[in-house]
């Protein structure tokens, strides 16, 4: 009988300093980001008798070899859509990306850079962004229409 009382009473004396707490929980559901190609990079035309890079900023600006004939070299751009008031980073391609022509010649691009900043914040609307590259040109390139992709992610920090 003492055993059963003794067991009763640490059953009733542990249940008697039980405490409970309540805590908030909440949510902040966003919008996706969302990114869509506007404008192609486009190296303008140059001539292959010479080595050298034409280099297009985030920003539009040229330089390096002439360009030769009326198309002009534009930067590639990107409308990308945050939610308002969070910021989100750019990735662009940290390596050489191959060009190829129809005859399977190759050519590279690379140095890629953006003008979204350092850490760009979402408005709810549109927003464009720029970017540039070097595009690497031998002595004695094949001549033909080079042509490739490249990847441009957008993410929420």
């Amino acid at each position: 009988m003492k055993k059963i009382t003794f067991i009763l009473l640490a059953l009733i004396s542990g249940t008697a300093f039980a405490q409970t707490a309540t805590a908030n929980a909440a949510a902040d559901i966003v919008s996706p980001l969302q990114i869509a190609p506007t404008q192609a990079l486009n190296f303008g035309k140059v001539s292959n008798n010479i080595a050298g890079s034409v280099v297009i900023d985030a920003d539009g600006a040229v330089s390096g070899l002439s360009q030769i004939g009326a198309t002009t070299p534009t930067p590639a751009t990107f409308d990308v859509t945050a939610a308002d008031g969070f910021a989100y980073s750019v990735t662009l391609p940290t390596t050489s990306v191959v060009l190829t022509n129809t005859n399977s010649d190759e050519i590279t691009v690379d140095n890629f850079v953006d003008n979204a900043g350092a850490a760009p914040e979402g408005t709810g609307s549109s927003q464009t962004i720029g970017v540039g590259a070097t595009l690497n040109v031998e002595a004695s390139q094949p001549t033909g229409n080079y042509t490739g992709t490249f990847d441009v992610s957008v993410a929420y920090e």
